[in-house]
Order: structure tokens, then C-alpha cells, then sequence
């Protein structure tokens, strides 16, 4: 399947340095006849950016621009790349993924992903997670994640949640039964520091959220059994 069935969205705050980063590792998957959407919470990117979709104006955090994004989508499948992360894979892999999708009618194909870690990068492996997860609070590795765009074009990201919002938006995806499958491949490389792994600071941040969401036990539970399912994705 050609590669115009497929949009990339990218959110930044005038991270020029990262989005740049991003946008060059995309250069082949544009050329190709890939989408690629960016949707800026400022407005000082737009002379470095060609031959992409560039929205450009406040918003009210991470996941406020990643619904944006969703809603400037017309093609058929999509994927989120970060600003500061980058696509590891040629794009005959992603023809072939998209073809998969297409052949066995999925709603959403999880991949690896790897991430910095320490001095050197572990891989996240999806395979390796299971629906029944989520009642542990993990979820599978989000950034490589296809996604059939009218399967799911219907959810948003909940920005009252603005730590944990990925992990109620994959856990609501599957409350409708989605049609899934593991493709296995490593798309996305994710650079250090994320919002939920940046340290101590950021599991605690995390741990509040899960509060609020779930309440006072099941944030305990959480805390205790979801870095060990982590770690598991990483073995």
C-alpha cells in the first residue's frame, strides 16, 4: 500500500532543535508521498519547516495538540512521531505494515519502539503486551501504533488528565473492541526525558494522575506493578 494512505503527526512548543530532528528522518517518507502533520503550540517554526502541514497556535498542552492533529487527518491510517524522536525504519517496511492492516482489516497494528535509556537504548517490545495490562496501568508502546483513522477518529485525548491521557486514550480504544494486531517491527526511536519518564518527579506526577482517574488503590496497585511491566517490555 502506497505510503499517501498514510499521515505522521508531530507536536512541538517551538522546539525547533528536536523538530528538526523529527522532520529530517521523515525526509524520504515525504518524498515518498507520506503526510506529515506538525501542529506548534507557538509560532516560530514555520521558515524551517517545507513539504509539511504546519499548523501553528496556542493550545492547551500535549495532548490538546495531538487532537488537532487527529482531526487534520484525511488519509486512512495514521501515526504519531514526536518532536524529538525519529522514524528508524525505510519506507518499504511501512508499505509493508499498511498492507497488513489493510489485508487483515485492522483498526490498529502495535510495533517496537526503542528508547534511551541510561548510556545506551532498550527496546520496547509490544508483542510482549496483553488487553489485560491495562488493569495493572500499563499499555503497549504508543509512539509506533498505526492507526485506521475513522476507527478511531471518534475518541479524543482527555486534557484534564495532562500526564496520562495517552494511557486512557489506548485503554478507551479498546473498550470498542478494536481490531488489533502486533506487527513487530521497530519504527520509532524515543529520545529520553519523557513526561512519564523523566525521573522520580515524573512518577509521582503520573502516580497523582492515576489517582484521579482511578482512585486511591488502584493508583497503589499501579505503582507498584507497572514499572515491572515495563521492565518486561524491555527484556
Amino acid at each position: 500500500m502506497k505510503l499517501s494512505n498514510l499521515s505522521v503527526i508531530t507536536i512541538t512548543c517551538n522546539n525547533l532543535e528536536e523538530l528538526l530532528l523529527t522532520h529530517e528522518s521523515l525526509d524520504d517518507f515525504r518524498e515518498k508521498g507520506g503526510h506529515h502533520i506538525i501542529i506548534n503550540g507557538g509560532s516560530s517554526v514555520a521558515d524551517c519547516i517545507r513539504n509539511s502541514k504546519l499548523i501553528e497556535e496556542p493550545d492547551y498542552g500535549i495532548y490538546d495538540a495531538l487532537n488537532k492533529g487527529i482531526k487534520q487527518v484525511n488519509t486512512k491510517y495514521f501515526m504519531l512521531i514526536h518532536s524529538g524522536d525519529t522514524l528508524v525504519q525505510d519506507n518499504s517496511i511501512l508499505e509493508g505494515l499498511l498492507k497488513e492492516m489493510e489485508s487483515a482489516d485492522l483498526d490498529l497494528l502495535l510495533n517496537n519502539c526503542s528508547i534511551e535509556f541510561g548510556k545506551g537504548k532498550r527496546i520496547m517490545k509490544s508483542d510482549k503486551w496483553k488487553p489485560w495490562m491495562f488493569l495493572f496501568g500499563a499499555q503497549p508502546p504508543h509512539p509506533p501504533c498505526i492507526y485506521k483513522t475513522n476507527s478511531v477518529k471518534h475518541i479524543s485525548y482527555d486534557i484534564n488528565h495532562r500526564v496520562i491521557a495517552d494511557f486512557k486514550y489506548l485503554e478507551d480504544l479498546f473498550k470498542i473492541k478494536l481490531r488489533y494486531g502486533y506487527g513487530k517491527k521497530l519504527l520509532i526511536h524515543m529520545s529520553a526525558g519523557g513526561a512519564t519518564s523523566s525521573g522520580l518527579k515524573s512518577f509521582f506526577h503520573v502516580n497523582r494522575q492515576f489517582r484521579q482517574l482511578k482512585g486511591t488503590k488502584k493508583m497503589l496497585f499501579f505503582a507498584i506493578f507497572r514499572p515491572m511491566i515495563k521492565i518486561y517490555q524491555m527484556i
